[in-house]
């Protein structure tokens, strides 16, 4: 009798177990596929600062970078002076809809003045978006995000 009872609770195991996989294996999705669609125009990035950019090599950070996504688009290690300009452009992969910027500037750390950084951009060379970041007592380094919608018009129309 034990046999046998040992046998129909291992068959009711095995048979619930197969059940349930059969049932969660029928309510699985096909995968969702995004679309990606480039947005257009010709986009560039414009970084003023009110500062001399400098490397870190303690904490190891360059003088300048600016992200875009994954893609590290601009990158400096040496020494940047407040006269140059910095135009970044032309950025590929702007995606239509919401993108983002992360910039990083890292001053000197004898700078005992407030440090700005302001960053703009520009669709065909109409600005799209600007953004001011400024230091943190303490901190050698500014760092922030700028988003910007590349569906969005480059100005209001204004009929009067």
């Amino acid at each position: 009798m034990r046999p046998i009872l040992a046998i129909l609770l291992s068959s009711l195991l095995i048979g619930g177990v197969y059940g349930y996989l059969s049932f969660s294996n029928s309510l699985r999705r096909p995968p969702i596929t995004i679309e990606v669609t480039e947005a257009d125009g010709n986009y560039t990035l414009e970084v003023e600062r009110t500062f001399r950019c400098v490397a870190d090599s303690i904490l190891e950070e360059p003088s300048l970078s600016v992200q875009f996504g994954e893609n590290s688009i601009y990158l400096r290690e040496d020494e940047i002076p407040i006269e140059e300009r910095i135009l970044i452009g032309p950025i590929e992969g702007v995606e239509e809809g919401e993108n983002e910027f992360l910039i990083t500037a890292t001053m000197d750390e004898f700078f005992e003045n407030l440090g700005v950084v302001k960053v703009t951009v520009y669709r065909n060379d109409t600005p799209l978006v600007s953004k001011m970041f400024a230091s943190e007592s303490g901190l050698t380094s500014i760092s922030g995000p700028i988003v910007f919608d590349s569906r969005k018009n480059e100005s209001p129309s204004h009929q009067h």
